[in-house]
């Protein structure tokens, strides 16, 4: 009896430390349309030939951007002020991408729609690449996070009736 108490009791310890070794759960990955994916791949080639660091995604980045292209597809305007007037920092921060608790916060954003040929993310990083205001944001050495949101408005914006695309790229860095 005294031996299979010792045999249980040896188990349990060694379960127990099988269980603390098992790391825990990563928070679920972030689900990119195909867009969305091209997107963040092109701006990290556009980084990698600087020698910069690839962006990563963070999904409070992610969620400000998708909704700020949902909203300016859904309300037919285009701003980085939200349809409320809300600058595009709060918009972030009101995502969870907070300036709490953090020594340094730094953010930046780009917008661009487009139809056609014209909602290619090729096309859209290039647009980007040639505007000087717009290459910044890509380039900001201190970034290290990334959020883009691709979405399509089916009923058009401004002088195209068919399909159009809005998207926005939200980046940023904090630090504690």
């Amino acid at each position: 009896m005294k031996k299979r108490y010792g045999i249980v009791i040896m188990l349990a310890a060694l379960a127990a430390l099988l269980l603390m070794s098992i790391p825990a759960a990563a928070p679920a990955a972030t689900s990119l349309n195909p867009y969305e994916k091209q997107l963040i791949s092109l701006i990290n080639k556009q980084r990698a030939k600087r020698h910069l660091a690839a962006l990563r995604i963070n999904p409070k980045l992610m969620a400000s951007s998708r909704a700020h292209s949902a909203e300016m597809a859904s309300c037919k305007y285009f701003a980085h002020e939200s349809a409320n007037g809300e600058a595009f920092s709060v918009r972030i921060v009101n995502h969870g991408y907070s300036r709490t608790g953090y020594r340094t916060w730094k953010a930046g954003e780009n917008l661009y729609w487009g139809a056609g040929l014209y909602s290619s993310p090729y096309l859209v990083v290039q647009g980007w690449m040639k505007s000087p205001s717009h290459r910044r944001v890509i380039l900001t050495k201190t970034f290290r996070d990334i959020g883009v949101g691709a979405i399509m408005a089916e009923d058009g914006y401004g002088d195209c009736s068919g399909p159009v695309w809005f998207f926005t790229l939200d980046a940023g860095r904090r630090s504690r």
